[in-house]
């Protein structure tokens, strides 16, 4: 039977973590729970101890690292990521092994948010999911950070992350996969996530992810950092 990995990269993310946690404690099925503590100076490594089966100290800054050595330390046939201020349901874990049980290297879903305003809750739900169906049906699958899985032969076949990328390591590795095998886009597997980085403006979020989908479509990568946001 396959095997279930789930990987939480996290950094001082105590106020959101126990929440993330439990919700992907409170699954209809059974897997391992890997959270990778990416150099934190609060107390997200002694919440994630609390609930997690396997807690990583990754001191080298960055999201990729973190998910790198979290899936390379897992030991699932299939490896989920989400992330810290980010809450699944109870069906999440479920819904990805049934759609990955045939041929389909990976899946991905709709990330709707957990808090904001209406309009912002609207625009996740439709504006984002349908810019995400419209990439799928050109071929261009756009994994988001809170919401994908692929099995472990593919990412060894990949070579996992792209270390050199500050952002946007999940729209690259979506890409290269899309070369390997076929990834699915399951309308089911819908993760709810903080507006977090919406409160910093609207403008700059937009700008950083529109520079960021653009730089990947037309150069195959970028050089965009995220700002930590807390």
């Amino acid at each position: 039977m396959m095997k279930l990995s789930v990987v939480v990269p996290a950094y001082n993310e105590e106020k959101y973590i126990e929440s993330c946690l439990r919700a992907l404690r409170n699954q209809s099925i059974d897997f391992e729970l890997v959270v990778v503590d990416n150099a934190s100076s609060d107390a997200t490594g002694e919440i994630a101890e609390r609930y997690a089966d396997i807690v990583i100290r990754e001191e080298r800054k960055g999201v990729a690292f973190a998910r790198e050595r979290g899936w390379r330390e897992a030991s699932g046939d299939v490896v989920a990521f989400t992330d810290a201020d980010t809450i699944v349901p109870s069906t999440w874990a479920e819904t990805i092994t049934k759609a990955l049980q045939s041929k389909a290297i990976a899946a991905y879903g709709p990330v709707y948010l957990s808090d904001g305003l209406r309009h912002e809750k609207l625009l996740a739900k439709y504006g984002f999911t349908s810019f995400l169906l419209f990439n799928h049906f050109l071929g261009m699958p756009h994994f988001s950070g809170q919401n994908f899985a692929v099995k472990r032969d593919a990412l060894e076949k990949v070579g996992g992350f792209n270390l050199r990328l500050k952002s946007a390591e999940d729209v690259d590795l979506s890409r290269r996969l899309s070369k390997l095998g076929e990834i699915k886009f399951i309308r089911d597997m819908v993760v709810y996530t903080s507006s977090r980085r919406l409160r910093k403006g609207y403008l700059k979020f937009f700008w950083h992810h529109s520079v960021n989908y653009l730089s990947m479509l037309l150069t195959g990568t970028t050089n965009r950092d995220f700002e930590d946001v807390r």
